[in-house]
């Protein structure tokens, strides 16, 4: 239990750490090598709201199980 707590606290935090970076245009994260190669195909508006919703997306699962919202029933 203990470490599935743990799980859920990281993809939380990582989901609110990525969907901050797409809100606030942090430039460290759209100049990565695998960022770039997505921005050249997309765009960085593209790319922002990709990570804008994959961030949503962790955050969402790991607050799921962790505050047990019943948002998401795997």
């Amino acid at each position: 239990m203990a470490q599935s707590n743990f799980l859920n606290w990281i993809l939380l935090i990582f989901g609110l750490l990525i969907f901050a970076a797409a809100l606030f245009n942090w430039q460290y994260f759209f100049k990565q090598r695998k960022a770039q190669m997505l921005t050249k195909v997309i765009g960085i508006t593209g790319t922002r709201i990709l990570y804008g919703i994959l961030g949503l997306f962790f955050a969402l699962i790991g607050a799921n199980y962790l505050f047990e919202l019943g948002v998401f029933t795997f």
